[in-house]
């Protein structure tokens, strides 16, 4: 009798656990109180299952690109592929229409937090089906998500439904952006880590952008600097990488990774003493043993160069032009260094 009156409390100190968890609601989520709906997102009315082609071309469309809808996604969406792994392929379709794509941290307060501020969120969901839909606003009072999909150009889903079928996706949502906007839930890390996405994809031009946002989101720290010197190296706008590492040493002069790649930049400039210098800071200021030796790389990369080599004032040396003079090319002695101090002024009779 005794243990079964010990089960008979357990279970309802079980039920009364369960039933003291209140229903989420959107205002949990920073969703706020006010009702938001986005009217002016565009709408493309589609029957495919899974209205990747739509809901992306309504996310390009919203953001200024007019001439865009779903018949020109279309192309770059493979759809024998399943809904699922067709988000690459959104990811490219993005940078080939000159737009930076973001995806979102996978949490509800992202999605709204971005809605609030005016951008519209495309979620994968899988509710009967897989698909995709544009998230346009909240209301609160009816704890309903707004959203484009398939046919429908305003769908009410409760939320509990919502972060239901968006689970299923691992909470995969994206924005565009022209890459100097940055999104409004963007920590620092995740959006450089977009920007070099697209150094890797082989657009510096939309990483360089995402630094520039990055710099006027985050003013005053290193990390920005180093991706917009990386975007330009990639870019091949060596004086550019040059100035934006740089940049990042004033705020960090002890940064042995931003040295070895500034050397790196001033070998492509054919600045090779100072190649030399800055590659030889960055192994003496190195405690990672492995990034140590990517820099011996580098050193020998250098000590092997055979092109002209080429005066450059030291960057850190603002009277570098006064100081010293480019001596003249010898050669039988290639390797030799080119810059001197200049002979001192001999005096007047």
């Amino acid at each position: 009798m005794r243990a079964e009156r010990w089960l008979l409390w357990a279970g309802a100190l079980l039920l009364t656990a369960c039933a003291s968890q209140p229903p989420q609601r959107v205002q949990d989520f920073g969703a706020g109180n006010d009702r938001i709906e986005l009217k002016q997102t565009a709408f493309f009315p589609n029957d495919d299952q899974s209205f990747a082609a739509s809901a992306l071309a309504t996310l390009l469309y919203t953001d200024g690109l007019s001439m865009v809808g779903p018949e020109q996604v279309a192309p770059f969406i493979n759809r024998k592929f399943a809904a699922v792994d067709q988000r690459p392929a959104l990811l490219n379709a993005a940078r080939h229409f000159d737009r930076l794509p973001y995806v979102l941290a996978p949490t509800p307060d992202a999605v709204f937090a971005e809605v609030k501020a005016g951008t519209p969120v495309l979620v994968l969901q899988k509710l009967a089906n897989w698909r995709y839909s544009v998230v346009i606003g909240v209301e609160p009072v009816t704890n309903r998500v707004i959203l484009r999909s398939g046919k429908d150009g305003r769908v009410y889903q409760p939320l509990e439904e919502f972060l239901r079928g968006w689970k299923a996706s691992d909470n995969w949502a994206l924005v565009v952006s022209d890459g100097v906007r940055v999104a409004a839930s963007a920590t620092q890390e995740r959006w450089i880590a977009a920007g070099e996405a697209m150094t890797k994809a082989e657009r510096p031009d939309l990483a360089e952008r995402n630094a520039e946002g990055a710099l006027k989101r985050w003013p005053g720290t290193v990390v920005p600097w180093v991706a917009l010197g990386n975007a330009r190296y990639a870019a091949k706008n060596f004086l550019g990488a040059q100035e934006a590492y740089l940049e990042s040493l004033k705020l960090k002069a002890e940064n042995p990774v931003v040295r070895n790649n500034l050397a790196l930049v001033l070998l492509e400039r054919h600045c090779v003493d100072l190649a030399e210098q800055q590659v030889a800071k960055a192994i003496a200021s190195e405690t990672d043993a492995g990034l140590k030796a990517i820099y011996e790389t580098t050193r020998v990369k250098i000590s092997q160069y055979e092109g002209p080599s080429i005066y450059c004032p030291p960057p850190d040396d603002a009277e570098a032009p006064i100081e010293y003079e480019i001596a003249p090319l010898n050669p039988e002695k290639p390797r030799a260094s080119r810059v001197r101090p200049k002979a001192p002024a001999k005096p007047k009779n």
